[in-house]
């Protein structure tokens, strides 16, 4: 019986852990080059050419496409931001075939050099009172 429990509490919990971590978190590499962003991954991953990719410059409508997408390498021409904030969307799967995720970085242009910026998050709020509610815990953190 108790073995019973144990199995239907792995089963309910299983699928609020999958969230925490991604297989392709971390397998993408940007560098910049003179105005242009170099997009590249670890081996046993490859870019999405069938899905969309884009750079989002804040404030702006529309995106602008990448100069270059192949399966290893993607370009983005950042020479129409400027000094303003953007972020770089893109797909990247792994070679078995098994994941393709959604990928997005916000970054600026500061002193010839790409840098990542956290975007705020907004505060949440009781929407009966105002009062705010503190954020959700790091799964990470949770044991």
């Amino acid at each position: 019986m108790r073995t019973i429990k144990a199995l239907i509490i792995l089963a309910a919990l299983l699928p609020s852990l999958s969230f925490a971590a991604r297989l392709s978190d971390g397998k993408d590499h940007l560098k910049l080059s003179g105005k242009k962003i170099m997009t590249t991954l670890d081996k046993g991953f490859h870019f999405n050419i069938e899905a969309p990719a884009g750079l989002y410059i804040d404030g702006e409508m529309g995106s602008i496409d990448p100069v270059k997408k192949t399966e290893k390498l993607i370009v983005f021409d950042a020479a129409k931001a400027g000094d303003k904030t953007f972020s770089v969307s893109f797909y990247v799967c792994d070679d078995a075939e098994t994941v393709c995720e959604s990928h997005e970085v916000n970054l600026k242009i500061q002193k010839k050099k790409l840098v990542k910026i956290e975007k705020e998050k907004m505060q949440m709020v009781k929407p009966e009172t105002g009062a705010p509610v503190a954020p959700p815990a790091d799964p990470k953190t949770v044991q």
